[in-house]
């Protein structure tokens, strides 16, 4: 139920792209595979720019799908969704009867322009055009869950290395959503700061 419907057309939009790729057979079985295609959303940056699509940013493979099993398991109620990429998350959410609503915040207009109409029409979905670290909801706004799905543009430092600013963003996050949700989680979230969040 997650998964790019076919609608979701391959193209560039901004600095953005979508891209579709067949899985030859023999890699298809492949645990970090799992289906006959893959929809990825690609950005180009600075670190990426001699690559066709620039960076993989997510993608439909079954890799990137389990690490959303945290809030597709436990969710119901309200939800809130920081990021909506491919929307896989939040379709994966719909297909539960126990979720009422689901908030998404992104941040980048041209992401609700490009995928936001498959959701528009659906009552139980608001989306939310904005920095969810500063996002002014009203007053007593509350959530059962959130999860929290960014994209930083990580390039390497001038050792080579990748900097946390994911990590950093995804716990900063966590701290300003605290008194307004249930329980959250995040995107790849080490086990070591997992301990630390309710």
């Amino acid at each position: 139920a997650a998964r790019v419907p076919r609608s979701v057309q391959p193209g560039e939009f901004g600095l953005w792209s979508i891209v579709r790729q067949r899985i030859p057979p023999r890699h298809r079985d492949r645990p970090t595979v799992g289906f006959p295609w893959i929809t990825s959303l690609c950005r180009m940056t600075l670190a990426t720019m001699h690559l066709p699509h620039g960076e993989v940013v997510m993608e439909d493979s079954a890799r990137e799908l389990r690490r959303h099993l945290p809030i597709w398991m436990a969710a119901r109620g309200r939800v809130l969704v920081s990021g909506l990429g491919l929307g896989c998350v939040v379709r994966g959410l719909l297909a539960k009867p126990d979720v009422r609503h689901i908030d998404v915040v992104e941040i980048d207009h041209s992401i609700i322009n490009r995928l936001g109409p498959e959701f528009a029409g659906i009552g139980r979905v608001r989306l939310h055009h904005g920095d969810a670290l500063r996002f002014d909801w009203p007053a007593g706004s509350r959530w059962d869950y959130a999860w929290h799905d960014c994209w930083v543009d990580e390039s390497l430092d001038d050792d080579g290395r990748r900097p946390e600013g994911l990590n950093v963003l995804h716990i900063q996050l966590m701290v300003r959503y605290r008194p307004m949700v249930g329980r959250q989680g995040a995107w790849a979230m080490p086990r070591s700061v997992k301990r630390f969040i309710p």
